[in-house]
């Protein structure tokens, strides 16, 4: 019988889409928020043309500016979004 070598199927890692962030010197002093709020933001990727609205956290704020923290893609990110972008969201309760 022929000796059949596996290996586990190859799979590229997906290119992450960069989001545009609010900048830094601009936010000003953020304050933590904990525990983390849920939120909706739109979001600016530098490669998509249109801004996405997204279900993140919040998990820091200051007067102008908000960092979310999405997994949109499949992986954690964190984000400085201006203020005027971010939404108060209700999560569902959880099925038993």
């Amino acid at each position: 019988m022929p000796e059949h070598k596996w290996a586990p199927p190859e799979h590229p890692d997906v290119t992450l889409h960069r989001p545009v962030s609010f900048s830094r010197e601009l936010a000003g002093l953020l304050a933590s928020i904990d525990p983390p709020q849920p939120v909706y933001a739109d979001i600016a990727f530098e490669t998509i043309p249109e801004t996405l609205h997204l279900p993140c956290f919040a998990i820091a704020a200051s007067e102008v500016a908000v960092l979310v923290e999405t997994a949109w893609q499949g992986r954690r990110q964190q984000v400085l979004v201006d203020r005027d972008h971010v939404f108060r969201r209700t999560l569902r309760p959880r099925a038993h």
